[in-house]
């Protein structure tokens, strides 16, 4: 256990790799971002996992492709440990939305349980009627929140007379006032942060661009580095195709070009006269892009 929690330990802080990244997710230009479209719990956990690959076969990239920039390789990781910073700050501020959405309908049914027993139990005399004229109305979260706190309310006044007279129970009515107080809240929260909420789904775009743009440029220099092996696949895996790492058996005979719909190579023979730009076409194909982006920038 102890070597578990040093290894833990040697981690480096996605907070500090976000803060390393932030000046090139700010430099990147709105034309530039990236829709993201990948799980990207997935999506950084396979790009984690062939660093080690990817890190040993820097050497021989800077030695085959003296024009390939390198940041891309030697900023994987910070780019990575950054989307997964951003993530989690998007995932922590989006749900809300998501969780309002589920308490409001929670909300709305208590409100209509709620309403049947106030007015059955006003039609024996044993709540005021004119009460419930007061209440706001089903039409809006807002109001079923109020409605709630108000029913809450008039039940509660006229409890003495109505206690075992209906369904309805002393920790429903606590638990109509808790839910009107916290869709109130969550309503409140999000019409406070539209900025805010702007802000975090902005930045976790730009770092996905800048780390989905590295990988794709750092398999491509792969690709070509190891285009005599043709291993590519299963040492930097498409992201928009692969589900984890896998290693074949056995070389197929033949490389087809995952997505792609063609075949790069049919014999490992030909695989030397791969350029740089064909390795560049084939990764954007494979995303399913309209062109190639040059990869090897200098």
């Amino acid at each position: 256990m102890e070597t578990i929690g040093q290894s833990a330990n040697d981690e480096k802080l996605a907070a500090e790799a976000m803060a390393r990244v932030a000046a090139d997710a700010a430099a990147l230009s709105t034309e530039e971002l990236e829709l993201v479209n990948l799980d990207l719990q997935e999506a950084t956990g396979t790009i984690l996992g062939t660093l080690p690959e990817v890190m040993a076969l820097r050497d021989s990239i800077v030695k085959e492709l003296p024009a390939f920039d390198i940041k891309y390789v030697d900023k994987l990781e910070d780019y990575t440990l950054a989307l997964r910073y951003a993530h989690a700050a998007y995932q922590t501020d989006i749900p809300m939305g998501n969780d309002l959405t589920e308490l409001a309908q929670t909300a709305s049914t208590l409100r209509e349980r709620l309403l049947a027993d106030a007015r059955a139990l006003s039609l024996h005399g044993l709540l005021d009627a004119r009460k419930l004229d007061s209440l706001k109305g089903a039409n809006g979260v807002k109001n079923v929140a109020q409605d709630l706190q108000m029913l809450s309310q008039i039940f509660q006044e006229s409890w003495p007379k109505i206690q075992g007279k209906t369904a309805t129970s002393v920790e429903d009515l606590e638990s109509a006032s808790r839910i009107g107080t916290r869709v109130t809240r969550l309503v409140g929260l999000l019409e406070q942060s539209p900025a805010q909420t702007e802000a975090v789904t902005e930045q976790r775009q730009r770092v996905f661009t800048l780390a989905i743009r590295a990988y794709d440029e750092a398999r491509a220099a792969i690709a070509y580095v190891r285009r005599r092996e043709g291993d590519v696949e299963s040492i930097a895996p498409n992201l928009y195709s692969a589900r984890g790492r896998s290693r074949p058996a056995a070389k197929p005979p033949a490389d087809t070009v995952p997505g792609g719909g063609g075949v790069a190579s049919t014999t490992t023979a030909a695989m030397p006269s791969v350029s740089p730009e064909a390795v560049a076409a084939a990764v954007a194909a494979q995303k399913g892009g309209a062109g190639s982006k040059e990869p090897f920038m200098s």
